[in-house]
């Protein structure tokens, strides 16, 4: 899974919520030196990530992809579910539309990011700047997206042809995939975002 759906399964509670967010820059115990609802964020993201990347909807996809995007078939997987949230918004957390949400989110990890590692810090500033959580909706966005990585991965990497990969599959399915995927996490982790 990849931000947006992160934020999204994560749920409403702040400290879990920044936990969630910069999961990926904390490495093995070292969640344990952060404060206790801090670091069961950091333990939800590693719970949302395996659980999502177990599941046979997500085995479908990456094996899908993996002729065109090989060894990136899960990172363009990762891309691809938060295009296919962002799309989909509304018919996964009903009681939101995509900008609000993204502008809440935004606005309570900007104002903690002081706790978050320094990747964490840089990533959260680019992502609001550019407005990737909204433009992940929109494929010209993505293939921004998709660009930017290649240039900064050591090797070389093919995500640029994620929606040659897509059209090759056919949308349709892989979105149909991703919404069995996130239904089942959506549920499994009892997800409750108040009204907005």
């Amino acid at each position: 899974m990849n931000y947006l759906a992160h934020l999204v399964i994560g749920g409403p509670d702040q400290d879990l919520m920044v936990g969630n967010f910069m999961g990926d820059a904390i490495k093995g115990s070292a969640h344990r030196s952060l404060p206790d609802d801090v670091a069961k964020g950091v333990l939800m993201h590693r719970w949302i990530d395996s659980e999502a990347d177990s599941h046979p909807a997500s085995s479908a996809s990456r094996a899908s992809l993996r002729p065109i995007l090989g060894r990136m078939s899960s990172v363009g997987l990762d891309l691809l579910h938060d295009h296919f949230l962002a799309r989909n918004f509304e018919s996964v957390l009903p009681s939101w539309s995509l900008e609000p949400f993204v502008g809440h989110v935004e606005a309570i990890l900007i104002g903690r990011q002081q706790e978050m590692p320094e990747r964490s810090q840089r990533f959260l500033q680019a992502m609001v700047q550019h407005r990737w959580l909204v433009g992940y909706g929109q494929r010209n966005e993505m293939i921004k997206v998709c660009a930017s990585m290649d240039a900064r991965i050591a090797w070389e990497s093919n995500l640029k042809q994620l929606f040659e990969a897509v059209d090759a599959v056919g949308e349709s399915i892989l979105e149909e995939r991703f919404l069995e995927l996130m239904s089942t996490m959506m549920r499994e982790r009892s997800v409750n975002w108040p009204s907005w």
